[in-house]
């Protein structure tokens, strides 16, 4: 599990669900990030059981599918905000 979390884009797509439902097009928007991208991190959380699906005509909405992934999000924010010490990098979610 913890690997899902390693990877940065992951940690923002889990931030942006966390206010509800979003289509790709949305993640893709809010994240500034490439379709592509967006669409293979939401296929990795969703395989490692993070993320629902479900089909609203053309596209397709994800969200939280267990809220586990919040505690589990914030012992990595927090172990990557230890470790990066006086770097002004801090994440959350």
């Amino acid at each position: 599990m913890f690997r899902l979390l390693a990877e940065p884009t992951r940690l923002a797509i889990l931030q942006e669900l966390k206010a509800g439902p979003k289509s790709v097009g949305a993640l893709v928007a809010a994240l500034s990030a490439s379709q592509a991208n967006v669409s293979k991190q939401l296929r990795i959380l969703f395989d490692g059981g993070f993320l629902s699906r479900e089909r609203d005509g053309v596209s397709v909405r994800y969200q939280i599918n267990d809220e586990v992934v919040f505690s589990l999000c914030e012992l990595v924010c927090d172990r990557l905000n230890r470790r990066a010490g006086e770097e002004p990098i801090y994440y959350s979610i």
